[in-house]
């Protein structure tokens, strides 16, 4: 039997949480695939760029503080506007990226927290529109993560995500957290001593 230790820390700078969303996409959908990092959008950097299983554009924007989630949300709104222009122009000039100028251009924002005003705007634009994200840096057995938690109420109707309440299967790439992500409550988290799960090894 081994021990694994698992301790909420505090989000690293803004090149090691980019690096982290990216190894943990597959929480979020399987069919995710960064093509870009740190693409200068309108005005600001969108954190990553990736394309869905359908070839669609997706914009992810990450807040490092709890305090920037309400700014990020019209940010990642402007870079939705800014990449609806340009998808056309990626299909023809890189068409081995595998961009479809025919679907829709989505913004996932993920943040340490989000606040009930922003959660209500992102409602109000539509499913598939904003995704909002919450993430929790984690440490487990030494090695840093996070641990990504959708809110249901912003998810794309049709995303291509795994579903840990219906399936008991393994995950299928070396990502070091999703296998721990329905056995942590909030207040498995909030302990001030480190989280300790027994696995069958």
């Amino acid at each position: 039997m081994s021990v694994i230790e698992i301790e909420k820390t505090q989000p690293g700078s803004a090149a090691e949480l980019r690096e982290q969303v990216r190894e943990q996409l597959g929480q979020l959908d399987r069919g995710l695939r960064v093509v870009a990092e740190d693409v200068m959008g309108v005005a600001s950097p969108i954190d990553l760029l990736a394309l869905d299983s359908r070839g669609g554009a997706v914009a992810l924007v990450i807040a490092r503080n709890r305090d920037e989630e309400a700014a990020l949300l019209t940010r990642s709104l402007a870079h939705r506007a800014w990449l609806a222009t340009r998808v056309r122009d990626w299909a023809k000039l890189a068409p081995e990226l595998g961009a479809a100028e025919d679907k829709p251009v989505r913004a996932i924002l993920l943040a340490p927290e989000f606040g009930e005003e922003t959660r209500a705007a992102a409602r109000a634009l539509g499913a598939g529109i904003v995704e909002l994200v919450r993430y929790v840096p984690l440490r487990v057995g030494g090695r840093a993560g996070l641990l990504l938690e959708p809110l249901d109420e912003t998810a794309a109707p049709d995303r291509d995500c795994r579903d840990d309440r219906a399936s008991t299967a393994p995950p299928e790439s070396s990502d070091p957290l999703p296998a721990f992500r329905s056995n942590l409550s909030e207040s498995d988290l909030a302990r001030e001593r480190p989280a300790r799960i027994v696995g069958g090894e």
